[in-house]
Order: structure tokens, then sequence, then C-alpha cells
């Protein structure tokens, strides 16, 4: 009686141990426990990676715009002079300064002082087009322009008081530091009254 209680006991109906089942489920369920605590740690682990990446890739980042700016040159309006030209934000406007009703020539080299970097506003030749390249998209104005003429440039043409300005052949009530630059406008700076003719258009060349 007592050897047919153990045998039972030992064995279920079809003679399998149940014992031994029972401690293999154990084990399979404790590995299975430490698989998924793993996978978890692997995740933070990946993710922890990940993040330490961005955060390496925005510092050479920030590293290599600082690097660009030359400090021997203070910024003017918050605008700095950098050892680079940008394409990200790339338009062109055009200026004309009148002084008692004459034509006055825009001089080249206006924000690219002792052609060691460039202001955002700059002027290559003595054609008036201003280029306005820049990191970032973003409103510029034509009092942003003229500080930057004042200390890069040639002295401005002499004035008594504020000039009139003319957008696209218009006359506009903003002041310098209000009026924006937009792509292919055509601007007219005119000291001591209006000109004859007021200059309403600028021929671009093709790609500018």
């Amino acid at each position: 009686m007592h050897n047919d209680y153990n045998e039972v006991k030992g064995k279920n109906y079809k003679g399998i141990t149940v014992g031994k089942k029972s401690e293999k489920e154990s084990k399979e369920k404790q590995d299975k426990g430490l698989s998924n605590k793993s996978k978890g740690n692997n995740k933070f682990i990946v993710i922890g990676i990940i993040v330490a990446i961005i955060a390496a890739i925005a510092v050479v980042s920030y590293k290599l715009d600082t690097n660009t700016i030359d400090t021997a040159f203070a910024a003017v309006d918050g605008i700095p002079c950098e050892t680079q030209e940008y394409s990200t934000y790339h338009i062109h406007a055009h200026l004309d300064v009148f002084v008692n009703g004459q034509r006055n020539t825009v001089p080249a080299g206006i924000g690219i002082p002792q052609n060691k970097c460039l202001f955002w506003l700059h002027t290559h030749s003595s054609d008036g087009i201003i280029h306005i390249e820049s990191p970032k998209e973003r409103q510029f104005t034509l009092g942003e322009f003229v500080d930057i003429w004042k200390a890069t440039g040639s002295p401005l043409p002499p004035s008594n008081g504020d000039p009139i300005i003319f957008v696209n052949g218009v006359p506009v009530t903003t002041k310098l530091q209000d009026t924006v630059l937009n792509a292919h406008d055509e601007i007219v700076l005119a000291y001591g009254g209006a000109p004859p003719q007021v200059p309403s258009f600028y021929q671009f060349a093709e790609g500018l």
C-alpha cells in the first residue's frame, strides 16, 4: 500500500514523473523572466547610446558654427561676421541711394571687413545688390544693412534727417529699422528730397 502511494505521487497516470516536470517548468519561467529583464536592460542601454550620440552631434555642430565667427569684428544688431557664406537662406535686394536728387554709388565690400569675413548682409560689388545669406530663414531690415554699412563700409551720404524710403517705386512710412528686405525688392533711399525719377524695378541676373 505504501509503495503504491509513492508510485502514484511520483508519476501521473501516464507514468511521467510529476516532480521533474514541475522543476522544468519552474526553470523555464525563471529563464524567461531573466531574458525579459535582460531585454529591458538592453533597451535602456540602446536608448542611452542614442541620446549620447545626439548630444555629441549637437556639441560638434555648435563648435563648428561658433568656429566660423570672426571675433575680431563685433556683431552688428546681433549679426556676426563669419568666415563662410550660407545658402540656407539666400536672397537679394537692390538699393539705390540719392542725395539731393543725384544718384550715389553703393560701395562694394559693405559687410566684408578687410575681406576676412562676411556679415549676413553684404555687397560684393558697387552694383547696389544686397546679398542676404543667413544660416536660417528670418526677416532682415534695411536698418540692419545700414548699420552694417556704417560699421564696415564707406560713410553713408551726409544727410539732414531721415531719408525718404521707396520700395518698388512706392513711398513707405516705415523707418529704416522697420523696412523689411524681401527677395528682389528695389529699395530707394532719398536724402534731401525725392529724385525726379524713382526706380521701381531692378533686373537681376538670372540665378540671383
